[in-house]
């Protein structure tokens, strides 16, 4: 059978086959390969039992973890090495975290403009930290983080704390109070 009969013609919105069409001329492909390809990823995809939404919200968290180099590493092997670092100094430990807050605060600031902006991607994080509750607001000038099961020392926990306080300084916030406990970190914080 030849190609021309294998195909079956679709219909889509104009602005989508327009951007289809410069998406497959910037990439070197016809139409017909790249849409066979987007269709054949995302049809696989929601066989597998993922949602449209959960397709683009797993791509947006991959975007953002690769922009920000992020390793993975397992929770326990990170709690020993964050632990084995406090002993040796513990003012170096929280002062590393430090400057990765910093760095998620200019993150947040280039790709999201504003951290209400930015808290849309809490379900993405809740979904990969060690941590058994996860939950993040902002709005109104106000953030709050409460975390249960982060980290399994509270050494943990403590540079956990110093990246969120260096990540909120930096995005013009004030800490109104700070909690921690053994995998307990609770954040609340106002805009200056």
């Amino acid at each position: 059978m030849s190609a021309k009969k294998d195909r079956v013609n679709i219909a889509v919105a104009r602005e989508l086959a327009e951007e289809l069409a410069n998406t497959a001329e910037s990439m070197g492909f016809t139409q017909f390969a790249l849409a066979n390809q987007i269709l054949s990823v995302g049809l696989t995809l929601i066989k597998e039992g993922f949602s449209v939404q959960q397709i683009k919200d797993i791509a947006t968290f991959y975007k953002v973890m690769t922009e920000l180099e992020t390793v993975p590493v397992p929770g326990r092997l990170l709690d020993k090495m964050v632990v084995e670092m406090s002993k040796l100094n513990k003012e170096v430990a929280l002062g590393v975290w430090c400057e990765a807050g910093k760095m998620l605060a200019g993150y947040i600031k280039a790709v999201f403009g504003t951290l209400e902006n930015a808290t849309y991607f809490a379900r993405y994080l809740a979904n990969v930290v060690p941590a058994r509750r996860f939950e993040i607001k902002a709005e109104g000038g106000e953030f709050v983080l409460d975390t249960i099961g982060v980290g399994y020392s509270m050494e943990s926990v403590e540079v956990t704390a110093s990246a969120v306080k260096c990540m909120l300084e930096d995005l013009g916030y004030e800490i109104a109070d700070l909690v921690t406990a053994p995998g307990i970190l609770r954040v609340k914080a106002r805009r200056r």
